[in-house]
């Protein structure tokens, strides 16, 4: 019998499509990272360039590991000597090492320098890691250069050469001691967590003590051909000439 029309359908909970419970939305959360966020800054140790130099100057050091074994006595005596100094000149075989292990520290001393910014003028700081470890290496290497043209030019025939050279060639001691210590200072101290400011500190102060060591022993080995004050006046001019401008290169560049 049909139903009134008044009365409601038998489906009288009046249940609605199921596409009318879900209704379109949208998400608030973005989908990809937002330009906002911090770029993390990649590690020192990350620059293949730092990788391949770290390798290659292991490597070399490995193969002048005996050189260097055989050499020490004659390095550290010379600190306060210069009769080891003299001796190792005086022995070709010696100074072609001595010069060999020298050329090997430059990569070993520049990684040291610019993994802990010991050489940190404003200009270097948009660079990327390995590009700041190749322009300090290119300001060593200026400064080396730029040292021996002076200690070329130098020379005047009232001092002995013999002299003059074994007082020039002993800053090669001292860098190669110097390169020496401050990769067993940074070595150690890394492994036992030290303080990366702390560590830059002491090597800084390990560098100075060693440069102003070799002032000290090149000054005593120039009095013997020359008086005080003109010694004093060669390492103003082929020493602390260089020296300064590397400084000023970091402070006011």
């Amino acid at each position: 019998m049909p139903l009134p029309g008044d009365y409601f359908s038998v489906d009288t909970l009046q249940v609605r499509p199921a596409e009318e419970a879900f209704r379109a939305g949208h998400l608030d959360m973005p989908l990809a990272p937002s330009g906002s966020l911090p770029v993390p800054e990649p590690l020192w140790a990350d620059s293949p360039v730092n990788g391949i130099l770290i390798c290659l100057t292991a490597i070399a050091m490995v193969f002048l590991l005996s050189q260097l074994v055989e050499l020490l006595p004659y390095l550290l005596g010379g600190v306060f000597r210069n009769k080891p100094a003299v001796d190792l000149e005086d022995s070709v075989r010696y100074a072609r090492d001595r010069n060999t292990l020298a050329i090997v520290s430059i990569p070993a001393f520049v990684l040291v320098v610019s993994r802990f910014n010991l050489y940190d003028p404003a200009w270097l700081a948009d660079f990327s890691a390995g590009v700041r470890t190749l322009l300090t290496l290119a300001v060593w290497c200026g400064f080396l250069l730029l040292r021996a043209v002076l200690v070329a030019v130098a020379w005047q025939p009232r001092i002995s050469r013999e002299t003059y050279g074994l007082s020039a060639r002993t800053f090669y001691n001292f860098f190669i001691l110097a390169t020496l210590l401050l990769v067993l200072t940074v070595g150690v101290l890394t492994l036992v967590g030290g303080n990366p400011l702390s560590i830059k500190m002491i090597c800084w102060v390990e560098m100075g003590v060693s440069y102003l060591l070799f002032l000290v022993r090149r000054t005593q080995i120039l009095r013997n051909s020359c008086n005080q004050f003109t010694a004093i006046l060669y390492l103003c001019g082929l020493e602390l000439l260089p020296a300064g401008l590397v400084v000023a290169s970091a402070l006011f560049m």
